[in-house]
C-alpha cells in the first residue's frame, strides 16, 4: 500500500535546477573577466578547472573538507597549472564573478514549474540543500522556482550548521510542517544524501536518476525517475 504523503522535500542542484545547464558558459565567460585569468584560453581553462572540480567534489561529498575548502582548491590548483598564483581572497572573488554570471544562464524549466504548480495543489512542499544560503536563495530566485518555497521552506546546510546526510538537517522540515518521517517523500539526484540518508529516518524517498546511473541494491526507494513529470504520475 503507497504510503500517504503530505510533505515532498526536494533536493536542489541537479535535482530542481541542472548544473550543465550554466556551468560550462558561465565558467568561461568568468574566466574572461577575471583579472588573473582573462589572458589565458577559457576553453583549456575550462577543463583543467573541470577535472580539480571533479577531484574535490569527491573529497567533499566524502564530507573531508568544506564548501569553502573545495571552491577554494580548485580554484587555486588549476591557477597552478598554468603558472599563476591565486589565494583565498582571489578565490573568494572568482566565485562571486562565477555566481553572478551564473545567474544569468540559468534557465527556467517551464515543464517543472508545472509540476511544481500540480504538487502544490496537493502536497506541502519544501527544499533541503547543501550550500549557501545566499547562493542557494539566488538560484531559485534566477529560475523563477522560488514562487512554491517561501524561504522558510527552505533548508539549507549553512543555515542548519550541517550537511546532509546529517539526520538533522532532515529533522528540521519535521518540525516545521508538523508532519510523520512516513508522510514525506525526498527527490533528489544524490543517492546519498537524498534517497540513504532521508530513508534512514523513516521517510520515503524517489531517485532521480536523470543521467541513468547504476542504482545498489538497498535501500529500495519507492520508485526511480527520470524526468519530474514522472512524479505526478506516482503520486
Amino acid at each position: 500500500m503507497q504510503p500517504k504523503i503530505r510533505l515532498i522535500l526536494f533536493d536542489l542542484d541537479d535535482t530542481l535546477l541542472h548544473f550543465d545547464d550554466y556551468w560550462e558558459a558561465s565558467l568561461k565567460e568568468a574566466f574572461r573577466q577575471h583579472p588573473l585569468t582573462r589572458d589565458e584560453d577559457p576553453d583549456r581553462l575550462f577543463e583543467c578547472f573541470s577535472r580539480k572540480s571533479e577531484l574535490y567534489h569527491e573529497q567533499y561529498y566524502l564530507q573531508k573538507i568544506s564548501i569553502e575548502q573545495f571552491r577554494e582548491r580548485r580554484y587555486i590548483d588549476a591557477l597552478a597549472d598554468f603558472g599563476r598564483r591565486g589565494d583565498e581572497k582571489s578565490a573568494k572573488q572568482f566565485e562571486k564573478l562565477y555566481q553572478r554570471l551564473s545567474k544569468t544562464f540559468m534557465k527556467t524549466d517551464n515543464q517543472l514549474l508545472d509540476v511544481l504548480e500540480e504538487l502544490q495543489k496537493r502536497y506541502m512542499l519544501g527544499i533541503v540543500t547543501n550550500g549557501t544560503a545566499s547562493w542557494q536563495f539566488d538560484k531559485l530566485e534566477a529560475t523563477g522556482v522560488d514562487r512554491f518555497f517561501p524561504r522558510e521552506a527552505v533548508f539549507i546546510s549553512e543555515t542548519i550548521g550541517c550537511e546532509k546526510p546529517s539526520p538533522e538537517i532532515y529533522r528540521r522540515p519535521l518540525d516545521y510542517f508538523q508532519v510523520e518521517p512516513s508522510e514525506v517523500l525526498f527527490v533528489g539526484d544524490s543517492w546519498k544524501n537524498d534517497v540513504v540518508g532521508p530513508m534512514s529516518l523513516g521517510m520515503n524517498a524517489i531517485w532521480f536518476n536523470k543521467k541513468g546511473r547504476a542504482q545498489p541494491e538497498s535501500p529500495v526507494p519507492m520508485a526511480t525517475i527520470k524526468h519530474m513529470a514522472e512524479l505526478i504520475e506516482w503520486l
